[in-house]
């Protein structure tokens, strides 16, 4: 028996006789893959609490000191961000919150900003969970003013500002919804228009 050889008309027809079953199968697999993305979404939780590097200053090197110090506020984001800060850290965590956690976790949660001509370092906790991201950020910004005068000396006085609390928490969804959805769609598409062709040609043999 020879097998039939399909024109692009007939690819054509069979797919638009077809049409019901390739929009069921796109509809179930855009749907199933939507579901995959909604469980596998996950939240993260941002807490911040600044600190301020600065000296005492008098009138004749106002102007110096203040450079000075903004010169060194890169080095300084790096020494919160440095193992001897980190260890402080987690030393000083609640239990409940360190029996849940690593000191390596910590260490890749936390994060640092400032802003160009300023004194001020934003310390930046971000997690899965807020109140651990608020107990990192607030314990990193007291071992931090611990810490920093011990590895820098002359490094003035470092003023630590409120505690971040779970109210000024921010959250991020991060999913991959829209994309996973379209996947799934062009799948059952496929997965239609083969079973179609399979059905068509098993009927044409038969």
């Amino acid at each position: 028996m020879e097998n039939k050889k399909y024109s692009l008309n007939d690819l054509i027809r069979i797919i638009w006789k077809n049409i019901i079953v390739i929009i069921i199968f796109a509809v179930v697999g855009g749907g199933c893959f939507y579901m995959l993305a909604r469980h596998k979404q996950t939240i993260t939780y941002t807490a911040e609490r600044s600190i301020m590097i600065s000296h005492n200053l008098n009138a004749k090197r106002a102007r110096s000191q203040v450079s000075a110090d903004l010169a060194m506020i890169p080095t300084y984001e790096d020494m919160i961000k440095g193992r001897q800060v980190t260890e402080s850290t987690w030393k000083s965590l609640p239990k409940n919150i360190r029996k849940n956690t690593s000191i390596k976790l910590l260490s890749d949660s936390i994060d640092t900003n400032n802003r160009p001509d300023s004194l001020i370092i934003t310390i930046k906790a971000t997690t899965k969970d807020a109140k651990q991201s608020v107990a990192f950020v607030n314990n990193t910004a007291m071992a931090a003013k611990k810490e920093l005068p011990k590895m820098q000396q002359g490094i003035g006085e470092v003023h630590v500002y409120p505690k971040a609390t779970l109210k000024n928490t921010s959250s991020e969804k991060h999913s991959s919804i829209k994309k996973w959805t379209l996947v799934g769609t062009a799948l059952g598409i496929v997965a239609g228009m083969l079973i179609s062709f399979v059905i068509t040609t098993w009927k044409h043999i038969a």
